[in-house]
């Protein structure tokens, strides 16, 4: 028996499943869960709590240790946001979140550079809060201070075993790497102001780095969507679209190489690195960040309940489009989307979230059709969060007239776990852990 510790950080939460890499179906076992969000610092800049995610975890594996001896231990969490390392090895500053407004002004910057050739380097989606741009307006006396930069599942790492990596996809969604070359771009460093070195080396996953009292930490895939991505579950014969769901919406093909193609710029596509090799080909939409930025406002009220009263709504309801730059992180979510939807803050719970929920469907629905126009695939596959949310999964099946396969809600655990069996020796490769997957039937819609 292989029993392995998959650390998945999300931007609400924290979960440590157990999972046995040897069962005849694999499934995680959510040992410790936390939720938490990022804070205003007291120049009103927002960074994450990391001495909190960091208790979580710790916390997280000894709980998963009380239960049974672990094999191996693996991180990954969103990708883009960074932390600073001084000589010693401290932490100089809270992490900034993705979502602080000090990147406001990014397009200057690509207006300067130039769109495409941006594109035709990195073969990344332009959004505000890619790191280049963050590092590119982040305090030079820090930077200038700073001995290391690891992306947040590497500092996890760093924290356990003392050990600083840089993982290939946390590496890829930087904004930093030549795409085609697989190492840092020496025209797009300067842009951001660092240099190679205090990067590192960049490093496949697959491989045990470190260890904690003992136990072995793996490299997975640091970025979530690349974990969740490698533990959808097994693909068609002719290809599956996915759509993994959370706080955003990824909806992609897997690819061998990266398409910098016009039409994929054109359409604010991304090449993101896969967990062990290949890319992710996505666009990038915004997911249930509303719904849960709404729940204050309700008494935190309970995503299930919320669902419920949604499916219970009647009628056509107003759409919104969810990329609406005002949406990304307004200080009042259920004021500014209720004012997006022309109706009355008040409306209700139930009405509103049926509305993000519809407006969600809508969107995903409108980029799984884009991207049939230059890929092939026999159905979707939507996993993440929203695998226990059967209106949207029936709602997307409606819009794109497509059958979808429900994974799992904790997929990102899963891929993390497979890619450490393969650290390990226990699988050959991902496709050699999915088909364990495959063992374990899949819901379809319709």
């Amino acid at each position: 028996m292989t029993v392995v510790a998959a650390v998945d950080c999300g931007a609400t939460s924290v979960r440590v499943c157990r999972v046995d890499l040897g069962a005849e179906h694999l499934s995680p076992q959510v040992v410790h869960r936390v939720a938490h969000s990022p804070r205003r610092d007291p120049a009103g800049h927002v960074r994450w709590d990391w001495d909190l995610i960091i208790a979580a975890v710790v916390e997280g594996l000894e709980r998963a240790v009380d239960i049974g001896p672990l094999d191996s231990i693996g991180i990954d969490t969103w990708a883009v946001d960074y932390g600073l390392l001084d000589e010693h090895g401290d932490l100089l500053s809270a992490p900034y979140s993705y979502r602080d407004h000090r990147t406001d002004r990014y397009r200057s910057i690509v207006d300067e550079f130039g769109a495409e050739r941006m594109y035709d380097i990195n073969g990344l989606q332009l959004l505000p809060f890619n790191t280049i741009f963050q590092l590119a307006v982040h305090d030079p006396d820090e930077l200038a201070r700073a001995a290391r930069l690891l992306w947040l599942p590497e500092l996890v790492v760093h924290h356990l075993t003392g050990v600083a990596v840089t993982e290939r996809t946390s590496a890829g969604s930087s904004g930093l790497v030549d795409v085609t070359e697989g190492d840092w771009s020496t025209a797009l460093l300067p842009l951001a102001g660092v240099d190679a070195s205090l990067l590192g080396d960049i490093t496949p996953g697959g491989r045990v780095v470190g260890e904690w009292r003992g136990i072995p930490v793996s490299l997975v895939g640091g970025h979530d969507t690349a974990s969740a991505v490698a533990g959808m579950g097994h693909v068609a014969p002719g290809g599956s679209a996915f759509v993994a769901s959370g706080t955003w919406i990824l909806v992609g093909v897997e690819r061998a190489e990266p398409d910098l193609s016009d039409w994929a710029r054109s359409h604010n596509y991304t090449n993101e690195a896969g967990a062990l090799d290949g890319f992710r080909f996505l666009r990038n939409v915004t997911g249930f960040w509303l719904l849960e930025q709404c729940r204050p406002s309700w008494g935190d009220a309970d995503i299930a309940a919320l669902v419920d009263a949604a499916a219970r709504v009647d009628g056509e309801v107003p759409i919104v489009d969810v990329d609406d730059p005002r949406l990304l992180s307004p200080s009042d979510m259920l004021g500014e989307y209720t004012a997006l939807a022309g109706i009355p803050r008040d409306a209700g719970p139930g009405l509103i979230t049926r509305s993000i929920i519809e407006s969600i469907a809508v969107r995903t629905a409108e980029v799984v059709e884009q991207l049939g126009q230059t890929s092939s695939f026999d159905d979707v596959i939507l996993f993440g969060g929203a695998a226990r949310m059967d209106l949207l999964v029936h709602r997307l099946a409606d819009l794109t007239g497509r059958s979808v396969r429900v994974g799992s809600a904790e997929a990102a655990a899963l891929g993390n776990a497979i890619v450490q069996g393969v650290a390990l020796g226990t699988f050959d490769s991902i496709s050699d852990g999915r088909a364990r997957l495959a063992a374990s039937p899949m819901r379809t819609w319709p």
